[in-house]
């Protein structure tokens, strides 16, 4: 029986590590697995809890990455290829930069590979494996196999299910929208829930670009899976648009389903960033007062994790000190704070590529960088230095280890939820953590002569140009 070994690489950058703490399983490796006729053996290894053995017995070896996993994933592509196994690349990086992506894999597949694994498989076969297999239009989500979840870590400190693919806001920075489309689509009902009756967790992630969309279908759907999820007994968390607060049944039905932690894309709390990121849709009058707009997650018992981007070009030195004074003010429970980064495929690469701000262009070397945790371009009102420090600063003065106590206890009031307390002291202490060991690495120069606290070349990277013969 043939073996196919499907691997999720880490990124090997120097300011968080290996995050697996926070690790969700990989789940579009996990559909591919389960569309693998069962002629084969199928095991995924995700370097995020897993640790790679490259002389592992594999027939054939099928690669995802993300922008700055790329680096890692070229390596181990390598090292499967001098071994002469062949070898298969996807995932968001390899569908915007095919042509590099080639360079390093027997195969590349673009898009979103439900439907062209089965014919990748049967070209495997024959031996006629093409460069490039281009998914011409997104799959529909209705017949998803289920997910054999053993053939995940056991690792995890949670699993997570899908529901839906795609999101229509475009957002600047976002590649979401470019490889997942601007169109919602929806698994069915009786999949997602025999999916979730079948983990034995009783906590568990939904792992949509947005568990609530724009529009009546978005809606829809997501009052009839809150309906579906009220009598399963578990508790869940997701990533949610902020307008899901201009629906208070919608808030009521989610937190009666069981959700206690909802992660929010606020990005921003100043307007005009908001505007030159196109996150236009967080000026809704009814969600614009953050505040307020908490207080309602709260009142329902549900705790919010916000996501912010510093570095926009609406940012100035004072951004800092705002968004500190926004953290301890609203009371919001987790946060995530990400320095402006324009992944490959987004206008905002586009922009700074036009603009000449790119940093690091020592392509695919460099993609390691284009982690969301540290600097790849000059910003407008700020030098990289400034940038850097200040990031440092806001994770330092909202999480530190008093800070993460406060914030779980005051997480603890709002809510009523010792889960929710428990959730977001965790997050936020495991995050300035990991600042702290950002803070001890060494510094070296940047192009435009600031300083980075925290860049170290990573030992043994494979970044050639070249295919391995």
């Amino acid at each position: 029986m043939k073996k196919i070994l499907f691997i999720n690489p880490t990124i090997n950058n120097t300011v968080f590590g290996k995050m697996k703490m926070l690790a969700l399983p990989p789940m579009g490796l996990g559909v591919l697995a389960s569309r693998t006729p069962e002629r084969y053996s199928v095991a995924v290894i995700d370097e995020n809890v897993d640790t790679l053995d490259t002389g592992a017995d594999a027939d054939l070896v099928a690669v995802t990455a993300t922008t700055g996993q790329a680096p890692r994933a070229y390596q181990i592509l390598h090292e499967f290829r001098r071994r002469g196994i062949p070898t298969v690349m996807g995932g968001i990086h390899a569908s915007v930069l095919s042509g590099e992506a080639a360079r390093h894999a027997d195969t590349v597949v673009t898009g979103e590979a439900d439907e062209l694994w089965p014919r990748v498989l049967d070209d495997y076969e024959k031996n006629n494996l093409k460069k490039v297999y281009a998914a011409e239009t997104r799959p529909g989500l209705e017949n998803i196999p289920k997910i054999d979840r053993s053939i995940y870590s056991s690792k995890y400190m949670v699993h997570s299910v899908q529901t839906s693919r795609g999101c229509p806001c475009n957002c600047s920075f976002c590649s979401v929208t470019k490889f997942n489309g601007s169109r919602y689509r929806f698994r069915t009902l009786d999949q997602v829930v025999e999916e979730i009756e079948g983990l034995e967790d009783q906590r568990f992630f939904i792992a949509d670009d947005s568990i609530v969309g724009l529009g009546n279908d978005g809606i829809a759907h997501a009052k009839n899976l809150f309906a579906r999820l009220k009598g399963l007994g578990k508790s869940w968390g997701s990533q949610v648009c902020i307008t899901i607060a201009e629906h208070d049944d919608l808030l009521r039905d989610a937190a009666e389903a069981g959700a206690n932690t909802f992660y929010i894309g606020f990005e921003s709390i100043d307007a005009e960033a908001l505007k030159s990121v196109n996150k236009k849709i967080n000026l809704r009058p009814i969600i614009r007062n953050y505040k307020k707009t908490i207080r309602k997650f709260h009142d329902h018992g549900i705790g919010v994790i916000g996501g912010f981007i510093l570095g926009t070009d609406a940012d100035t030195k004072d951004v800092f000190d705002k968004t500190i004074e926004f953290i301890h003010e609203t009371g919001i429970d987790g946060s995530q704070f990400t320095i402006m980064t324009p992944f490959p495929g987004t206008r905002l690469y586009e922009q700074m590529k036009k603009e000449d701000r790119l940093l690091y262009t020592d392509y695919p070397k460099d993609w390691v960088r284009y982690n969301a945790y540290e600097a790849v371009i000059r910003p407008r009102n700020m030098t990289v230095d400034e940038l850097i420090r200040g990031w440092r600063r806001v994770y330092d003065e909202t999480s530190s280890p008093l800070n993460s106590i406060k914030r779980g206890f005051r997480t603890l009031v709002n809510t009523g939820s010792l889960v929710n307390a428990s959730i977001n002291l965790f997050w936020n202490y495991y995050n300035y953590r990991a600042i702290q060991h950002a803070n001890k690495l060494e510094r070296v120069p940047v192009p435009d002569a600031g300083a980075r606290p925290w860049v170290k070349a990573v030992p043994g990277q494979y970044c050639g140009d070249n295919p391995p013969e």
